[in-house]
């Protein structure tokens, strides 16, 4: 069991001059990522999945307030198909509102999770957020033990005080703000991509 072990995936901003931009993963309401080919070259690779099972995911979301741990997942299982994988986890397991999910790393280098700094501080990068982004865009290290060990803190307690607003209830209350379209039957468009690779 890797249940120590934290991975982290980046969660790209919707693209607003693209009006057919509708962000689709994760499907936080089924416990799933991975369906649409996300990270399938690097983190999500179907030939390497499988060293992520028992671990848990840190899901960071990219946004005007910088970058945000949206969601810790418990440990989570893996299924490789042909051409990408997916990773599943309980679906009760809800996400933090972008807006009030605790801070990774901000554009003035603040973070809630200050062991971020020593792994980004020597990246070749302007901006703390491009550090990080560019650091971890196609990594798929586990996070050193004492990041991970204050990431597990951090969302506990996070959790620990959060109320039932501060959770998103669409997928659209984990993003910084609405793409362009958005989708109005997740379970059909899960259930398509999930019958695409089945």
């Amino acid at each position: 069991m890797n249940a120590s072990k934290v991975f982290v995936a980046m969660l790209r901003q919707p693209y607003r001059d693209n009006p057919n931009e509708m962000r689709t993963d994760p499907f936080w309401e089924f416990g799933s990522f991975g369906l649409t080919g996300c990270h399938k070259t690097n983190l999500m690779h179907p030939k390497r999945i499988h060293e992520l099972s028992g671990a848990r995911i840190a899901f960071v979301q990219g946004g005007h307030h910088g970058s945000k741990l949206v969601c810790l997942t418990p440990p989570i299982q893996t299924v490789a198909y042909s051409d990408r994988s997916e990773i599943n986890w309980p679906a009760e397991t809800k996400p933090l509102c972008y807006n009030i999910a605790p801070l990774v790393i901000g554009v003035d280098g603040s973070s809630d999770i200050p062991e971020v700094l020593h792994i980004i501080q020597d990246v070749c990068r302007n901006g703390w957020m491009g550090k990080f982004a560019s650091k971890f865009r196609t990594r798929r290290q586990a996070l050193p033990i004492d990041c991970a060990k204050q990431i597990i803190d951090v969302w506990a307690r996070t959790l620990a005080s959060s109320k039932p607003e501060h959770f998103a209830d669409t997928y659209t209350d984990a993003l910084p703000y609405l793409p362009p379209k958005v989708d109005a039957d997740r379970l059909a468009t899960y259930k398509r991509l999930l019958s695409a690779v089945a």
